[in-house]
């Protein structure tokens, strides 16, 4: 993509920089930023490890990519949006369909307005995801209150597949990246039966979501070609279905369309989980787009990310040029470390002793500080899969692999043990004296956080870990008590 200044967008150097700093303020875990104006970008930045060329996992923004590959069928006159959904999944009934789930249509569920209510797949004796879907029991008309039916969203990827005779990556790519470029990278994760993981697993990077944020905010058009009707995408990013049932005022709660969010000022967002974002807001012909990993500080991420974004820049932009200033200049951007002092006298009490845990959720039964090098830790423990290592360091990120094993990579709710292992980051600080804090995060085709804080009193010690992660550190959560050796 082209490139601009930020005063050539219109937007001021002190205010952009007062929008990062706000986010800064409220601990706002970013992956990366981009904004763009006239289709030129005039903002991008990452934090390492993260490049322009990393594909990010996106989440729930995949569900606004296959809103737009049902639009394109519709077009080809393959689908109605009317078409009850049992049409096309007679294999995957149950016995005897629930009247409620008779009328239920492709509408309703783009809507977020089925007659379920979100599902959790993410079971062991989950095989086989729409028929998982298709037995659940109805809790409404379809069509009549908004519920985020994450499933539901997966099943209409799956109707791409049917339809098209293609892979919904394929066909992505067939009718749109072609045309648009890009998305060399890019993948679709998959459930454990194969079928594509429509939903949430789409992994591309901030460029690709921009691009694609572009077109459906150009209603379907890319340089000169039409790749979905601007009927269906003003019908897919304009407001649909009231979605405050809980009658809140917050950024997110403005209504909802076709599988994309309303927004304030006339937007409409591409959004998932932890901080994936595409926002558009046609009346200032402006685009955001950023991804980061916020799921520990979810409730306060979203209301201060949004807040800066219309307070700082939104709201700030000029429909004419600004005098021209100096770029702003960035530094050195780094994933954010823990809490707290690089040192204790604590740490040569208890460096290189062993503690024995009581029995506690995690499984482990006993764990080992040490501090081989100048800002530098490791944390040694045991637990049902033998012994492990996590480097971590003060002050900074220990990059590696987290050291569990069983965890999801291509295929979603699938545990085997091989030797995979997740990219992490590590770190930790004192946040007392006898208090230890460690903090990772998962940076793979998954994110997730773990924070553990390990108090000490004497020969005796206490662990809390909370972890924020969908479907794996389920091993890392909970309370334990330890008593050195």
């Amino acid at each position: 993509m082209k490139t601009i200044t930020a005063w050539q967008a219109g937007l001021r150097k002190a205010d952009l920089q007062g929008f990062l700093d706000r986010l800064s303020q409220h601990g706002v875990n970013m992956h990366s930023i981009l904004m763009s104006r006239f289709d030129k970008l005039f903002l991008e930045c990452y934090w390492e490890p993260f490049t322009a060329d990393t594909p990010h996992r996106m989440y729930s923004v995949t569900k606004s990519f296959v809103a737009m590959a049902i639009g394109r069928l519709a077009d080809e006159g393959k689908l109605d949006l009317d078409d009850p959904i049992i049409r096309y999944f007679p294999d995957k009934l149950p016995p005897v369909v629930p009247e409620l789930l008779k009328k239920q249509t492709i509408r309703h569920m783009l809507m977020m307005c089925t007659c379920f209510e979100s599902c959790n797949w993410f079971q062991p004796h989950v095989t086989d995801r729409l028929q998982y879907y298709f037995a659940q029991t109805p809790i409404k008309p379809s069509g009549t209150l908004f519920h985020y039916d994450s499933t539901g969203s997966y099943v209409l990827g799956v109707l791409v597949e049917r339809l098209s005779g293609m892979s919904l990556l394929d066909f992505l790519r067939d009718r749109f990246f072609s045309v648009m470029g890009g998305f060399e990278n890019a993948e679709i994760l998959e459930t454990m039966d194969g079928t594509p993981w429509g939903d949430s697993g789409m992994l591309c990077t901030p460029r690709d979501l921009m691009r694609f944020a572009r077109m459906t905010m150009h209603h379907g058009h890319w340089d000169g070609q039409q790749l979905v009707s601007p009927e269906y995408v003003a019908l897919a990013t304009g407001y649909q279905n009231d979605n405050n049932l809980e009658n809140v005022v917050c950024h997110e709660r403005c209504g909802y369309g076709y599988q994309f969010w309303m927004a304030p000022h006339g937007s409409f967002a591409f959004y998932g989980m932890g901080g994936q974002y595409a926002v558009c807001v046609p009346e200032k012909d402006f685009i955001f787009v950023c991804t980061g990993d916020n799921q520990l500080n979810a409730r306060d991420m979203l209301p201060a990310l949004f807040s800066a974004l219309y307070d700082c820049v939104v709201s700030r932009l000029s429909d004419e040029p600004l005098p021209e200033e100096e770029p702003i200049c960035l530094p050195r951007l780094q994933l954010p470390v823990a809490r707290g002092k690089a040192h204790s006298e604590w740490a040569e009490r208890i460096g290189g002793k062993w503690y024995v845990c009581s029995s506690n959720p995690m499984g482990i039964t006993r764990f080992c500080l040490t501090f081989p090098a100048e800002g530098e830790g490791v944390l040694t423990y045991e637990n049902a899969q033998g012994e492990k290592q996590l480097p971590f360091g003060f002050g900074h990120n220990a990059f590696g692999l987290f050291p569990q094993l069983g965890y999801s990579d291509q295929r979603g709710n699938v545990h085997e043990i091989t030797d995979f292992r997740y990219r992490c980051a590590a770190s930790a600080g004192w946040v007392d004296e006898n208090k230890l804090q460690i903090n990772v995060q998962i940076i793979d085709r998954y994110l997730g956080q773990l924070v553990m804080t390990f108090g000490f009193n004497g020969t005796d010690a206490g662990v809390r870990m909370v972890k924020s992660a969908e479907d794996f550190l389920r091993e890392y959560e909970g309370w334990m008590i330890a008593k050195m050796k």
